[in-house]
Parts: structure tokens; sequence; C-alpha cells
């Protein structure tokens, strides 16, 4: 029997999390031989109501200074290495989805930050909205649905380097990110927003990727600007993946700002990695004209930005290194990342300030370096993210180090 019905981190998660869901998972939850007979039981999905099929937060929506919109999931990382997951006895849960971490180090940086999703009616949605709670995230915009909240199974090789490797509770198109209503989008909050951001996950289910572009359609009837993490995930396309290059091209195509990893550059516009990260700008001649400015990170070896100036100016470009942290876990620090450029450009005021002063530019993508460098030093992508006292104290560090 394959993995995905046996070692359901989901169900595993209801077993052993009940009673930790106000713990900040400090400490993991492991499914185990003992819990294969309970896991091999597939609970059917809810039907879907005649008229309503979601339960909206109640509350009104607090101004928020930017907006996530998108995923909300566990990450079931497989605790033995070097092993397919057809071999993997033990699934270890960590809350992730990429606009759920931006929106909790937000949160934890103190940015006023509401997050959009479609999460299940279950213990794993209560655990992630008490967790996105913690870090003061306005929840008001989150459906409750009756499909499961997504657990993705992770395999790891013998270097501790992760593959995603399919999923537990559901089939892919089963789980509650992929019916985000788009009716239910809360337009006053995402026009009254610095920045909207998403991923393009959702793009591969029909009804979250219409949601998603609703709210890029409310961005931009406001003065908010656009941003999109590229975030390709292969696992999450499936039968579209055919489809996948054009389909993600074409969203981001409407972003302000694009975020993207040198890999991402070369499978969606072909510039080769090593290109993006030494001529950035021939990655923003890539995109439409409407882009205004690109950021590309390569793990370890530094991320480069490229901003379109004011008024015809020439293109505001520039390389900031990693700083130097002794690394525990690397997931989210792409995520802590793009969160601390996103509170630099609230702080300053929006896109428009970076596209008038090289310098503020510089400034935020050398913090978000610091967020991300952070998060690297310590184990699980949320719980690791910094403060903002912690991010500003690493990176003056890093600055005195020079």
């Amino acid at each position: 029997m394959a993995v995905v019905s046996m070692c359901q981190c989901a169900s595993a998660s209801k077993v052993n999390l009940q009673s930790k869901r106000s713990s900040g998972f400090s400490s993991a939850a492991r499914l185990g031989p003992q819990h294969v007979a309970r896991a091999r039981v597939v609970r059917p999905l809810k039907r879907r109501c005649a008229v309503t099929r979601c339960e909206q937060m109640n509350g009104a929506a607090p101004e928020a200074s930017v907006t996530c919109l998108g995923e909300a999931l566990f990450d079931c990382l497989a605790e033995e290495r070097g092993v397919p997951k057809e071999q993997v006895k033990t699934w270890i849960p960590y809350p992730g989805g990429a606009p759920a971490n931006v929106a909790a180090a937000l949160g934890r940086l103190g940015v006023k930050v509401s997050f959009v999703s479609a999460v299940g009616q279950d213990d794993l949605g209560d655990q992630m909205l008490d967790l996105l709670q913690s870090r003061h995230v306005d929840l008001t915009p989150v459906q409750r649905v009756p499909e499961p909240t997504r657990d993705v199974l992770v395999t790891r090789d013998e270097a501790g380097e992760r593959e995603f490797s399919g999923f537990g509770a559901a089939k892919n198109n089963e789980y509650a990110d992929c019916f985000i209503d788009a009716d239910l989008i809360p337009e006053p909050t995402i026009k009254n927003s610095v920045a909207l951001v998403t991923g393009t996950l959702g793009l591969s289910f029909p009804k979250t990727a219409a949601a998603m572009r609703k709210a890029v359609s409310y961005a931009r009837s406001g003065p908010c600007s656009v941003l999109v993490d590229i975030n390709w995930r292969p696992v999450f396309w499936e039968s579209l993946s055919h489809k996948a290059v054009q389909i993600v091209s074409e969203y981001a195509g409407g972003a302000d700002i694009l975020k993207l990893s040198e890999e991402e550059a070369e499978w969606l516009y072909g510039v080769h990695p090593d290109q993006a990260m030494n001529q950035p700008e021939l990655v923003l001649q890539a995109v439409p004209e409407t882009v205004q400015g690109i950021l590309i990170t390569a793990g370890g070896h530094g991320a480069v930005y490229c901003f379109r100036a004011a008024n015809g100016a020439p293109l505001i470009k520039g390389f900031v290194p990693v700083l130097k942290v002794k690394v525990s876990d690397t997931t989210g620090a792409g995520d802590a990342f793009l969160s601390g450029f996103l509170y630099s450009m609230v702080k300053a005021g929006g896109l428009s300030a970076f596209q008038q002063d090289g310098n503020k530019l510089r400034s935020a993508v050398e913090f978000a370096a610091a967020c991300g460098g952070f998060t690297c030093s310590k184990p699980g992508a949320i719980a690791a993210q910094p403060t903002l006292e912690e991010a500003k104290t690493l990176m003056s560090s890093a600055k005195a180090a020079a």
C-alpha cells in the first residue's frame, strides 16, 4: 500500500497534537508504526453545502499593511534520511505554507498583516490558526471549509536536502486550500494594504486561482502593490504540469514585484542561473514592463535585485551576500527574506520609495537577508523567525564585521 494512504500526517497530528493547540509547536509530534492501522482508514470528505460551503471567521477586518493570500499547510518531514517515502516509518509535522510563513513572520516583525486562505474544519486547521493568531495575524478573511488542511510529505537525502514527495490525508486537489472562495475575498482589506502577497501554487486549482485573480484585481483598483513569489513546486501541478509555465508566467506578469530563485528564472524565463545572478536585468527584461522589480534568491550564494527607477532613470540593481550564521535549518528562509523586504517596504511608504531612492532599496534587501539568515540559525520555518530587534542586531553585527 502506498505511503500516502498509510502515513497520513493529518491523522497522526489529530492523535498526537490535540492537546498542543497553543504550544507554538515547540516539540514535534511523530507518526510511528503504532499509528499505521489507524492511518490506513482514509476518512471521506464531507459533502459540500448546497448554498454555502464554508464559514468565514467572524469580525470586521482591521486595516492591514500587508495582505497575504494562499496556502496554509503542514510539512510532514521524514525522520529517516536517505530512504524513499515508502520506507519512511516516522513523519514529523511542521506548520508552513509560504503565504502563512510570510504572514507569521510579518506579524513577528510588528507589521499589520491579514491572511486570506481556506483551511479545514479540523485539528490541523485549528492549530495553524492558533499559531498565526499568536503572531497577531488578522484571520478575519480565513474561510473554514469541510476539506482537510493540507499535509505534504517531505523526504530527505543523507545530506538532509529535502524533496517534496506527495501528500498524506487526501489527493492533491481535495485539500482546503484548493477551495478559496472568490466571493469572500476582502476587497477593502486588500485595497487599503501597501502590498498583496501571493504565491503561485493555488493557480493549479481553478477555484483558488479565480480567488487569486480577483484579489489582484482589487489591488489594481487601489494603491496596493502586488508581490508574487513564484515558489515553483511541481508536486502541486500534476495533470497541469504541461501548462504550468504559461499559467504562472501570465499571472506573474501582473505583479509589481517578483520574487524567484535563480533556478526559477531559468525554468520560467530561460535565463541561466549564473546569468540571473550576474545580470538580473535579463530577467527584468523578460517580464512585462508593468513589473517594476525583481528579487532573485540563491540560497547560500546571496540575493540580487533589479528595479525600474522613477522618471526613467537607470535601473537600480545590486547584490547582497548572505550573512554568516551557523546554519541549523534552511526551511522558510526565503519566506523570512520576503517578510523582511516587505517590512522595509511598509516602513518606507510603498514601492515608489524604493524606485526613488536606491539606498532605501538596498537597505531593504539587506534587512531581508538578515531575516532569512536568522531563520536559518534555528530549526522550524515559523518558530525560527526573528523579532525586529533580533533581525536588526544580526544585520548590525554583519556590517560591523565586514
